[in-house]
């Protein structure tokens, strides 16, 4: 514990004085604890005043007291005086003394006199009123106040430690008790009663002066802090001006606002700007080029959110309108709250490196622009294996950039490029290599030639490719061109075999469809068979559909657009290959709601889901697995369509996406490129056009096809197509009026099938009408003659001999300009009828076809004859 050494009255002895108070929080800074010897000097200082302060009231208070005698002790009026003004003379006396070197050393001893004096001044006023001390209480209730003021005053007036305000009151209530022994006043009852009253004065002043003591520690030791922070502050503020103006940067202190508040020496030399003119102005329009304002300022507010920054490079200009270009870099400046009050921006100038730095790349651009012309790839190789130099316009085709493998060693930049390290070896060795390579889609012819270091030795290589790659892409556009024929080729086999199918095929159909119709309208409607006969005719619908499907793919139909709903297609078709699906798959489907319709030929649309649901079936291959079939509404974007297979024609936009995913198998990149080819099949041979079949309805619908797959990881086929808008809404099939087709009407029908004639026959007498049959073109022409007036209707088939469907009609319009003529075959009505429809055809039948199907084309046609 440190101490401060005051000096005793007697002898000059010292004492031991602690000054420090009661143990608890202390201001200020803590590593700065103030010495005691300032804490010394502070109290001596205040001590001086105090005691002045304390002889001047105790001398007030002596001579204003004075005018009370007069009435109170009228006797000794005189000699009251006389006392009064001998010691408000000693009390000015010793404020004399504090004013001199004494006082200032000793003022604390003056102090303990100026506190004994008043005390022996009371003393003598109490002996000159009554002629002994303290003689009576009426002379000593006056007394009494005068001596409390001495031990109370200089415990209130005096900044001392408790040990001097003890010593002083001490001495008071000592001379008190002197005078009482002197003068045999020690044994009278109030004796007892005043002593006991000086004491407790004095512990009052003890206990005052300690309180007193301990608040003037705490203030001096926050005035100390306070100072030493000032004192702190001022020289990191030197320290921070002298950094900041001595510094080789450009160093410019910003507010939050943007506005210059410091402009350091560098910067008036780089700038031009006096630091007076500087100072108050806007960073970005006064001193940054306009093509760099938004990157300072974005740094700036980076900085001041607390981002981390980096450096950045920025044109600045100068007073005189001169660009300079600037490294820079900021920094957060922030209070201590940790508040952001501004920026620091540094930037060192670098604007003859970036010119330096410019011409040599223009040198060197211009070395290069001749060398990178050339149709080549160069490099050179010095003894030890580094490429020194790589140029050439041939390097694009490797994947490379001029000089981009510079300095390494052929073994880690070219060995697995450019050519195996054994060729490298070779040509080290002395012996020249010429080889034909290809990298990627570029094929190179190239030589590696040896280059003799004077010595018998190899001091490097000349490593030269030409490029012949235009080339070696003409022959793969000649065989391309010839695979394409071929495939033309199979293309028009399959169209003239699909053909002979759909109407070989499709006249049996017509049998199948139309006895089956028949047949229902036979049955009631709870018949035990009805369900039965309604599943064949679904099925013979279904077979006409494949075959039309066969028809489109082949070129040899065209598209009949209809407003479809995709989510009734995928139920549709989940019914029909509930017997193709293995037992163990499970079938899951998440149908989004509220579909817009599409406009798309549903038989197409059908079987494309169809072909992706068996071939996910076949993916899993027997496995227990789950297949999803999922449809939303997605807006196709121009980058995600580009990542599809799409015709030209396809649009971004809102499209409706079926997805079907299964957990089979998966596939590698080299087998998903080829999934889509005609009869390309992972399985056993003879699998048909499969998801071909897919990819042609798609492309004619304006659609878009993708698929992820990975091995053991499943596959994913999305396809895109286009939305028609509000959701599909299917309109019921209009009811014929009972009397369409039945009132007696007369049919001519030509049909060279025999099957065709009778069941359509049959499907006519069912109808209520009459029917006269022709087996060829011609027959039904003469036919249709003998018996013109009473025929009401034709129905004829585009494909007869002797004479074809399109000039039967033509003939029978010659010789009935009214005669109503429908015509039937197993395409679609665009490609049957060409130009029929303009010359009068009255109606279209696509084979094969129901009793209502019949019955709704005659009555289409009688309604457009009336």
């Amino acid at each position: 514990m440190r101490r401060e050494g005051v000096t005793a009255l007697a002898g000059e002895e010292p004492m031991a004085v602690d000054p420090t108070p009661a143990p608890g929080p202390e201001p200020g800074p803590q590593a700065a604890r103030p010495p005691l010897a300032a804490y010394d000097a502070d109290s001596l200082a205040r001590c001086r005043r105090g005691t002045a302060a304390y002889c001047l009231t105790a001398g007030i208070l002596l001579l204003t007291l004075g005018a009370l005698d007069r009435t109170r002790f009228p006797d000794a009026m005189g000699a009251l005086l006389l006392v009064r003004g001998a010691g408000a003379a000693a009390l000015g006396v010793l404020l004399a003394l504090l004013r001199t070197p004494l006082g200032a050393r000793r003022p604390r001893a003056l102090g303990v006199v100026a506190a004994a004096t008043l005390g022996a001044i009371e003393q003598l006023l109490a002996l000159a009123a009554e002629g002994g001390p303290q003689g009576s209480t009426g002379a000593g209730s006056p007394i009494n106040l005068g001596t409390t003021f001495a031990i109370l005053g200089a415990a209130v007036l005096i900044p001392w430690s408790p040990v001097w305000s003890a010593f002083a009151s001490l001495l008071v209530v000592g001379e008190y008790v002197g005078a009482a022994v002197l003068m045999g006043r020690a044994a009278e009852p109030f004796f007892g009663d005043q002593l006991m009253l000086f004491l407790s004065a004095g512990v009052v002043a003890v206990v005052i002066t300690a309180v007193l003591q301990r608040r003037r520690w705490r203030e001096f030791l926050q005035t100390w802090a306070l100072a030493a922070a000032h004192r702190e502050a001022r020289e990191r503020e030197k320290r921070y001006r002298s950094v900041v103006e001595t510094a080789g940067s450009v160093i410019i202190v910003l507010t939050p606002q943007g506005s210059v508040t410091e402009f350091n020496r560098e910067a008036e030399r780089v700038l031009g700007w006096p630091q007076a003119a500087a100072v108050g102005r806007d960073l970005l329009t006064s001193f940054v080029a306009e093509t760099s304002r938004a990157t300072v300022a974005a740094d700036v507010r980076k900085a001041l959110a607390g981002e981390a920054t980096h450096a950045f490079e920025a044109g600045m200009l100068a007073r005189d309108g001169s660009a300079r270009v600037m490294a820079c870099g900021t920094t957060r400046l922030v209070d201590a709250d940790g508040r952001p009050v501004g920026v620091v921006l540094c930037a060192q100038d670098i604007s003859e490196r970036k010119q330096v730095e410019e011409a040599l790349r223009e040198s060197e651009a211009r070395l290069r622009a001749v060398i990178d012309e050339a149709p080549v790839v160069l490099f050179a190789v010095d003894g030890t294996g580094t490429i020194t130099f790589s140029g050439g316009r041939g390097l694009a085709r490797l994947g490379l950039e001029p000089g981009e493998h510079g300095g390494q060693q052929i073994g880690d930049a070219l060995a697995r490029t450019f050519a195996p390290a054994k060729l490298f070896d070779r040509a080290f060795a002395g012996e020249p290599v010429a080889w034909t390579s290809s990298f990627g889609d570029a094929t190179f012819e190239c030589r590696l030639t040896p280059v003799a270091d004077g010595r018998g030795g190899v001091a490097g290589i000349i490593a030269l490719a030409i490029d012949v790659t235009e080339r070696k892409q003409a022959e793969d556009t000649r065989l391309a061109l010839e695979r394409r024929l071929l495939e033309a080729q199979k293309l028009e086999s399959l169209g003239v075999l699909a053909g002979g199918i759909a109407h070989d095929f499709n006249n049996l159909l017509v049998s199948v469809l139309g006895n089956a119709s028949l047949a229902l309208g036979e049955l009631t409607a709870h018949a035990p068979g009805r369900e039965a006969l309604r599943r064949i005719e679904q099925a013979a619908r279904r077979g006409s559909e494949l075959t039309r499907q066969m028809l489109a793919y082949a070129g040899e139909d065209t598209i009949a657009l209809d407003r479809v709903d995709v989510n009734a297609v995928v139920a549709e078709t989940s019914d029909l290959l509930s017997v193709s699906i293995g037992k163990k798959v499970v079938m899951a489907y998440d149908l989004a709601p509220g579909l817009p319709a599409i406009e798309a030929d549903p038989t197409q649309i059908r079987q494309a889901i169809m072909n992706l649901l068996i071939n996910a079936s076949e993916a899993i291959d027997g496995a227990e697995g789950t297949i999803t079939v999922r449809t939303e509404v997605v807006a196709l974007g121009p980058d995600a369509l580009h990542d599809t297979l799409h015709p030209p024609e396809a649009a971004p936009g809102p499209h409706v996406c079926v997805e079907v995913r299964d957990t089979g198998c998966g596939m590698d990149a080299a087998t998903a490129a080829k999934v889509f080819d005609p009869f390309f099949s992972t399985k056993f041979t003879g699998r048909g056009l499969g998801l071909a079949t897919v990819l042609g309805a798609v492309r004619g619908h304006r659609g878009a096809l993708a698929v992820t797959s990975a091995p053991g990881r499943g596959t994913i086929f999305r396809v895109y197509l286009p939305a028609a808008g509000a959701p599909a809404h299917v309109e019921p099939p209009a009811a014929a009026s009972a009397g369409e087709g039945r009132e007696g009407r007369t049919v001519l029908l030509v049909d060279d099938e025999e099957d065709v004639r009778a069941v359509t026959a049959h499907m006519l007498e069912r109808l209520g009408c009459s029917v006269l049959q022709a087996g060829d073109g011609r027959e039904g022409v003469d036919v249709f003659r003998a018996h013109a007036r009473v025929i009401d209707a034709v129905i004829v088939d585009l494909t007869l001999p002797r004479l074809s469907g399109d000039r039967v009609f033509r003939e029978i319009r010659t010789i009935r300009p009214d005669a109503r003529v429908i015509l039937m075959s197993g395409y679609n009505d665009a490609k049957a009828t060409g130009g029929l429809a303009e010359a009068g055809l009255a109606g279209f039948l696509r084979k094969p076809f129901s009793v209502g199907d019949l019955q709704k084309a005659l009555g289409d046609a009688v309604r457009a004859a009336d």
